[in-house]
């Protein structure tokens, strides 16, 4: 198949998250099972790859016509273009300032979308389908719709990584977007309580809907923050698992830990690594000690809120802590004010840090995910695959990835809790510290067996790409049948 995707960032040039991981690590495993892959994306100020002009093309937009060059890069066997308009993408940062986001973005975003359409024609590509991704990419099943009858055969799939960014504006916008009146009205068009949705756009004009996780793709069918009722409209409507890409995250290669391991020699392996990890946060205590870690963005999404009530009491049950993330403030200061009140158990690092996360996955014994909701998550994936034990609530993702091992002492690689406070992630960590100590202590087998079932789970990014593959099939046969 020829494949083109549409994203606003990939993190093989410049990401902002998540979604930048995934576009390149999917494109990547689909080439290996035999596909073309193209991704179009902007071309940003802060992307310093040698990029190669290939042509020019022109959208009536914003009251007028626009020209923009296109520019090609090869990434990993992934042929990207790139659209260049300076005044829309020539910034510093790709959504927002620290003040908030750009006042422009629903113009930013809309021009990606219909300059990709132009791209894709202009350049002759003749795609199998588009799969586009997240708001950002909302409105160009719309405009293939409507402009653009020589991809009426092409079926779109769409993405959605987070329904709780949904692309919401003004309906000034409209004529802007070069966008007629009649798509604004509520049943199967963008209107949104009297504004725009660009999501909502998505959903209603692709042809197949995705999302990251099983387990989110049925929650958004009870509660997608107003679009609910849409999704469950969608006859073809699947939740694929992200994977993690093995190239970057392999304990047995990781040239960014102290000591490589495997499955069957975890055991020396993590201990060299707490060690040194220790050493990094300057945590003094006795190695015994069970050290939790966690790697996240600062966010209520993530479960701060009820960390905030379980930090000192475990502390006084003998846990130590390693944060890594940086975010809102108030969770910064938060993390902050505990390392302070009991610096000999607590450290904090207010940063993104590459290196130090790959370190922390490696060297903590538990990992920390007590997210207030979580569409797929990829920490708790990596964590289990550095044989770190999760300790998750069961949400989204987290739910399809981590089996409770007091629940299913057959199949658990984790720990879980379902109700959304600081009370029952207490009980889950307290759980995990008693076959943490079985283990310590008596050499019990039990959580050395939980590591080997986490170390072997396979979160390749091919299992999700062969699943994609499929659906890509079904889009494809749906067009060719007129359904």
């Amino acid at each position: 198949m020829k494949i083109v995707m549409v994203a606003s960032e990939s993190s093989a040039y410049i990401k902002a998250g998540g979604l930048g991981d995934v576009i390149h690590s999917l494109a990547k495993a689909l080439i290996k099972l035999g596909h073309s892959l193209y991704i179009i994306m902007p071309k940003y100020s802060k992307i310093k790859a040698s990029l190669k002009g290939v042509g020019q093309g022109k959208v009536f937009f914003d009251g007028n016509w626009q020209e923009f060059s296109i520019y090609e890069d090869i990434k990993d066997h992934v042929r990207y273009y790139f659209i260049d308009f300076p005044k829309y993408y020539q910034r510093e940062h790709i959504y927002a300032t620290p003040k908030g986001e750009y006042e422009d973005n629903p113009l930013r975003f809309g021009f990606l979308s219909l300059a990709s359409l132009e791209v894709i024609k202009s350049l002759g590509i003749e795609p199998s389908l588009i799969h586009i991704h997240d708001w950002h990419t909302g409105l160009l099943p719309l405009y293939k719709k409507l402009y653009y009858p020589e991809f009426e055969r092409t079926p779109t799939v769409f993405t959605i990584h987070n329904a709780m960014h949904q692309g919401i504006y003004d309906p000034h916008f409209i004529p802007m977007l070069n966008l007629p009146w009649e798509v604004f009205h509520p049943y199967q068009g963008i209107e949104f309580y009297g504004k725009i949705n660009f999501l909502k756009a998505g959903i209603a004009f692709c042809d197949i809907l995705t999302t990251v996780s099983p387990s989110y793709a049925e929650e958004l069918r009870h509660y997608a923050y107003g679009l609910e009722g849409l999704i469950r409209e969608k006859k073809y409507f699947f939740g694929i698992l992200n994977g993690i890409d093995y190239d970057i995250w392999n304990p047995e290669t990781d040239k960014l830990i102290k000591h490589n391991y495997t499955a069957k020699n975890f055991s020396k392996g993590k201990w060299i690594n707490k060690k040194h990890l220790k050493d990094i946060f300057g945590l003094k205590t006795r190695d015994e000690k069970p050290l939790v870690g966690m790697v996240s963005r600062l966010t209520s999404q993530k479960g701060l809120d009820i960390v905030q009530g379980i930090v000192c009491e475990a502390v006084r049950e003998g846990f130590d802590f390693v944060f890594l993330g940086s975010g809102e403030e108030r969770y910064q200061e938060m993390l902050i004010e505990f390392m302070k009140k009991h610096p000999e158990s607590v450290r904090v690092r207010i940063e993104y840090n590459e290196e130090l996360a790959h370190k922390i996955f490696a060297g903590a014994d538990m990992f920390l995910m007590p997210s207030l909701f979580e569409p797929c998550g990829i920490s708790q994936m990596i964590a289990m695959r550095y044989g770190t034990v999760p300790i998750v609530r069961t949400t989204g993702g987290l739910k399809d990835t981590v089996v409770d091992f007091v629940k299913a002492p057959h199949e658990g690689n984790g720990f879980s809790f379902e109700e959304y406070s600081s009370k029952d992630l207490m009980h889950a960590l307290l759980k995990a510290r008693v076959f943490y100590d079985m283990y310590i202590c008596d050499h019990s087998k039990d959580w050395a067996e939980i590591i080997k079932r986490c170390m072997k789970r396979d979160f390749s990014w091919e299992r999700s790409a062969r699943e994609y593959e499929r659906i890509y099939s079904t889009a494809i046969m749906l067009k060719s049948y007129g359904s």
